[in-house]
């Protein structure tokens, strides 16, 4: 397994993999904060409605 051509597609793939984790992990917790935020607004105005 020495072999520069075998290594080199090994760790392509793994880094590849390893960005596509990061980056399904990175969206995942900014799309989480923009949905919290976005039903806290909506939210504040439904309140703002019913009070008028």
């Amino acid at each position: 397994m020495t072999d520069p051509f075998i290594l080199f597609w090994a760790a392509l793939i793994l880094g590849s993999i390893a960005w596509y984790g990061f980056l399904v992990i990175y969206i995942g917790i900014r799309a989480g904060r923009d949905i919290k935020t976005l039903i806290k607004s909506l939210s504040d105005d439904h309140r703002s409605d019913r009070q008028r």
